[in-house]
């Protein structure tokens, strides 16, 4: 199967068994950064996307939710991946949002033995 045809399946396979926001945030956040790393990285690395969850829901400390752009969850690895694109981590960034982001990787990096990444 061609990477397009994979890609479109893994979306649509996550957005039909979400509902409500987590639904939403995936029909907002899987954008083109997202995209290109799953053709770049992603495919040709592993060939599939087993086990991979765009836009992973955690909740916090607090019981808010944070989203990460993708989760690998399998029995032995539990991996976090967050993208940094230009736009959103960047250009409209405030001295607010800059305080939030760096309390949400804060947060996710305590999570324990799990493994964050920043692309």
């Amino acid at each position: 199967m061609t990477f397009e045809k994979s890609h479109s399946y893994f979306i649509q396979n996550h957005l039909q068994r979400r509902t409500g926001e987590r639904r939403g945030r995936l029909e907002r956040g899987h954008r083109e950064a997202e995209r290109l790393f799953c053709r770049n990285i992603w495919w040709p690395l592993l060939g599939n996307f087993d086990d991979l969850h765009p836009e992973f829901e955690v909740l916090d400390w607090r019981g808010l939710s944070y989203f990460c752009d993708f989760a690998w969850l399998t029995q032995a690895v539990k991996l976090i991946i967050e993208i940094k694109g230009f736009g959103s981590h960047v250009r409209d960034m405030d001295r607010q949002k800059y305080c939030n982001e760096l309390n949400r990787e804060t947060f996710l990096s305590a999570m324990g033995p799990d493994h964050i990444f920043c692309i």
